[in-house]
């Protein structure tokens, strides 16, 4: 061992916490919870590891809930200076009751206010302090800031707060909150991705004149909004901060309910767009004239998808043909596929995940820019298993031969969730393997 030099150690280590994968383990908390894990036993086997893998193991500070080693992450990040500078991510999730609870947030805050080295800040149910605000505003690296269920409001009055370097803000605050207008207002002058609650777009038009984000139009490339409550009066603030971010490339939206009879987008809105994600319902209400290329949607309960020639506004909706398209909750039919083919010629990728299959998997029809393509049922594996032989196995078989003819430019054709079929020139492969979203 002592021949190898340390370096190439670090390289071994970093190469096993790398091979933590993110399919399953629990979202982005769960992720760096498992990548922190990974490395803790080998700094358990000798001094010479335990100091190689330092900076792994301090690279991502990952606090769950009040219990004994949240105190002694705190006990050790105030008493070693020198390990501080190696935290470069923060992922707190936190209770608020108790006075135990209360105490340690206290001390691990003071702690977090000795951290100057943060890229990377993700807290969730917490109420942070104005200090710790302030702080956070000193961290010359912070790109990344996601704030889930967590009240930043000090006094009646709005105070303002810059990030200079953020790149990407994710803010959800607490589902009781009923205005935002005593909310800090936010200075993001490199802001690329903005992901907030549709509670952001509550208030009157008169109120306005209080615009929480404060973005470069010119910088936002990416909006998404969390509509876990949508209501009419929302579409007003809804055009207001699409009127400031008129030079997004991707909309977003997650749970949004249903317009009012009527609304329709401005023409001159978001000339740019080229990416969608929200229901099949309101593709044409945002991507209408506008050169999408990606498109994400779904459908909502009950509806189904009529595909017909006469109508193909789902799959072609913008003033470009799409590139990559994923249509989730789709009724598959024969003639499924060659609808999409039809409409869709230039295709790149392709997932569909249907919540009902009542025809074939035809890959006979030229697609000839595919290179990925996803066929899932809402269930699992597209062919189910057979108690009848390989009747699975020999369906999908089928499928990934047949495809290479017809589509002649394809790396990539997953079949079932825990694996998919890689295709290199003339070969093809089985390869295990979760999809990463």
């Amino acid at each position: 061992m002592a021949s190898i030099p340390e370096e190439i150690w670090l390289l071994i280590f970093k190469f096993v916490q790398d091979g933590v994968s993110k399919a399953s383990t629990g979202g982005e908390f769960g992720y760096d919870l498992a990548r922190t894990a990974s490395v803790r036993p080998l700094t358990e086997t000798c001094r010479t590891f335990h100091r190689i893998c330092q900076p792994l193991l301090f690279e991502t500070l990952v606090i769950k809930h009040y219990s004994e080693r949240s105190q002694n992450v705190v006990d050790v990040l105030r008493s070693k200076p020198r390990l501080r500078g190696m935290v470069s991510k923060v992922r707190i999730r936190w209770t608020r009751t108790g006075d135990r609870t209360l105490e340690l947030w206290d001390r691990l805050e003071k702690a977090l206010m000795e951290l100057y080295c943060i890229q990377d800040l993700w807290i969730q149910a917490a109420n942070i302090s104005r200090a710790l605000q302030d702080h956070f505003q000193r961290c010359p690296r912070l790109e990344r800031l996601v704030l889930i269920n967590v009240s930043m409001i000090h006094g009646t009055e709005p105070t303002t707060i810059s990030f200079h370097s953020l790149k990407y803000l994710r803010y959800e605050p607490h589902r009781n909150i009923q205005t935002t207008k005593f909310f800090p207002i936010l200075n993001l002058p490199r802001l690329e991705t903005l992901c907030i609650d549709s509670v952001f777009l509550l208030e009157p038009a008169d109120l306005y004149n209080h615009q929480i984000f404060h973005f470069n139009p010119a910088v936002l490339k990416e909006l998404f909004i969390e509509a876990f409550l949508w209501t009419e009066s929302m579409e007003v603030g809804l055009v207001e901060l699409l009127k400031r971010a008129s030079r997004i490339r991707l909309l977003s939206f997650d749970g949004l309910g249903e317009f009012r009879p009527g609304f329709n987008l401005p023409d001159d809105l978001i000339p740019e767009l080229e990416g969608f994600r929200g229901r099949a319902d309101n593709v044409l209400t945002f991507c209408k004239g506008r050169p999408v290329q990606n498109l994400f949607t779904w459908f909502a309960m009950g509806a189904i998808l009529e595909m017909t020639d006469d109508v193909p506004n789902l799959i072609q909706p913008g003033s470009v043909p799409l590139e990559h398209l994923y249509i989730d909750r789709i009724l598959w039919e024969d003639d499924s596929l060659g609808y999409i083919a039809r409409h869709c010629p230039q295709l790149v990728s392709l997932k569909i995940r249907a919540k009902r299959i009542d025809g074939t998997l035809s890959t006979r029809y030229h697609m000839p820019k595919l290179r990925k393509a996803t066929f899932l049922f809402s269930e699992g594996s597209w062919f189910p298993d057979s108690r009848k032989g390989n009747l699975k196995a020999e369906s999908e078989v089928k499928v990934a031969e047949e495809c290479r003819e017809f589509w002649t430019q394809l790396e990539y054709l997953r079949l079932d969730p825990y694996y998919f079929w890689r295709y290199r020139g003339l070969e093809v492969e089985q390869v295990q393997g979760e999809e990463v979203e």
